[in-house]
């Protein structure tokens, strides 16, 4: 007799960047069906808070009450443009109509700033061969980001807060598809305008919403969040590393602090997903000097940080794919 590998752990989300009718109502299990290769790494658990109750004497426990609880997912994975958009699409919060003919073009933004409640969308966890897997409502983008270095493949990285998991009887797996994940080749930086092709050899990038989950997240008497909102100072960064030393250019202005645009691309061609910053403060980080590679040849270090650029926000996303709809709709 088979037995199934307890251990074989599946996650998906929708695969057309859909999302939840509101907050309490959870997407039907035919709605969510992008499988994340079996390649990523899915870590699940739940955060709870708990009340201990004295007894009469008041010098020992009498018992331990369940007061909040608030699931947790992180997913480590290699990246595709497919999936580094539908997380930058729930991450960032603001998605305009597709422009134009297939390749279509979509806009992806920041929630503005008086605008705390991203979307929220539904995702399944379960075992390979086991039956009833969880549907997570409520799942909200936490933080996401990728990284990369010269001639290896792009990884990406999520992590994904839910209001709570009921088993869903009946949900039929998604078949996996076979997507060839970003190599380094694939991306592409520029920095005011001005490719760093030839000289870049590694990025590392991340937007973090921090989104509040201690008591704000409770509206109600009840043990499940209600909300998940974001934090007042979202953080975006962009390290990167580029061929160079103290005599360059790129060093002298990330010692004075410059600031500068970038645009960094993941993909090519008509799958691609660009972030965008018109306005980045460009800093050396740790130190602003390293080696790397097999000739240990030196390395600038800069960090990038997205600031408000007039009434612009910090950062935004362009992407190119043949996905006709928008991104954030309700089913």
């Amino acid at each position: 007799m088979a037995v199934r590998r307890a251990s074989a752990s599946f996650f998906a989300i929708p695969s057309d960047g859909k999302r939840q009718n509101n907050f309490a109502t959870p997407m039907a299990g035919s709605a969510i069906d992008l499988l994340f290769p079996d390649t990523a790494k899915t870590f699940y658990r739940k955060d709870q808070t708990k009340l201990d109750v004295p007894d009469c004497t008041g010098q020992e426990l009498y018992k331990r009450i369940l007061t909040g609880e608030i699931g947790d997912i992180n997913v480590e994975f290699f990246a595709t443009p497919k999936l580094a958009t539908l997380l930058a699409a729930y991450g960032l919060g603001v998605a305009a109509a597709p422009a134009g003919t297939d390749p279509y073009t979509h806009s992806l933004m920041e929630l503005p700033l008086d605008v705390y409640q991203g979307p929220v969308f539904s995702a399944i966890f379960g075992f390979k061969g086991g039956a009833n897997p969880l549907r997570l409502r409520g799942c909200s983008i936490n933080s996401f980001g990728f990284a990369g270095r010269a001639r290896g493949l792009v990884t990406g990285r999520a992590n994904i807060k839910f209001a709570e998991g009921v088993a869903l009887a009946g949900y039929t797996i998604p078949t996996c598809v076979n997507e060839v994940p970003l190599r380094f080749g694939d991306c592409g930086l520029s920095v005011n305008a001005v490719s760093q092709a030839g000289l870049w050899r590694s990025f590392d990038f991340l937007y973090n919403l921090k989104l509040l989950t201690g008591g704000h997240a409770h509206t109600d008497e009840g043990i499940y969040a209600t909300r998940f909102e974001r934090d007042d100072q979202r953080e975006r960064r962009l390290s990167y590393a580029i061929l160079g030393d103290n005599s360059d250019q790129t060093y002298l202005d990330a010692e004075a602090g410059a600031e500068k645009s970038f645009a960094l691309t993941l993909g090519t061609g008509n799958n691609k997903i660009t972030f965008n910053s018109s306005r980045a403060q460009h800093d050396l980080d740790g130190g602003g000097l390293r080696k790397d590679g097999q000739a240990n040849e030196t390395n600038i270090a800069v960090i990038a940080t997205p600031m408000i650029d007039g009434s612009t926000l910090p950062l935004s996303a362009t992407v190119v794919n043949s996905q006709a709809t928008a991104y954030l709709l309700t089913p």
